[in-house]
């Protein structure tokens, strides 16, 4: 079990203090995707607003915080050990999965992150539901820990995601083609 291994845990203070540092750059990044869909009309902001595309502060992103604990949550069973309990690897390596993929479409489609929601949610109550919640230890703690994390970064997603639709300059109903003689 990886978790019983020191360096593990270095690896992953390491992960996360990279991640950190490489944060801003992360914002930078997906404040360009989302500047593209818009330029390419994947997504409208509707009328009379507009879609700040400016990278915000440290929290106004979070989803590389959910990338990883959706990986987290995939490699769960055999961080800690509870690799041979039924129905823990298929509800981690889904779950974690689903988040990963629904977070990375949420940069772009911010109502994705809803679903990532109702994924946190599950993992909290799934050690119990499909039965492996018993079994002590990290079985259900990792699962419970990590999906009330993804619900708190998925809503925080989904707040950051609200205040980047602001008002936009007002707009005319029609416009009215100007001749070459009209000047």
């Amino acid at each position: 079990m990886l978790s019983d291994k020191w360096w593990f845990w270095v690896v992953v203070a390491c992960v996360l203090a990279v991640g950190a540092l490489l944060s801003p750059r992360y914002r930078d990044l997906t404040a360009r995707v989302r500047a593209q869909a818009l330029a390419r009309r994947l997504v409208e902001p509707g009328s009379g607003r507009r879609i700040d595309t400016r990278p915000g502060g440290f929290w106004s992103d979070t989803s590389w915080l959910l990338l990883l604990l959706g990986a987290w949550v995939a490699f769960s069973p055999w961080i800690w050990g509870y690799d041979h309990v039924h129905g823990a690897i298929a509800t981690d390596v889904i779950t974690g999965g689903a988040t990963i993929v629904l977070t990375a479409v949420g940069i772009v489609f911010p109502s994705f992150n809803a679903p990532t929601v109702l994924a946190g949610t599950w993992l909290v109550i799934a050690p119990w539901v499909v039965g492996y919640g018993n079994d002590g230890g990290p079985v259900g703690l990792s699962d419970v820990f990590a999906g009330a994390l993804i619900v708190a970064l998925a809503l925080a997603a989904l707040a950051a995601a609200a205040k980047r639709v602001v008002p936009g300059e007002s707009m005319p109903v029609g416009r009215v083609r100007r001749s070459a003689e009209d000047g």
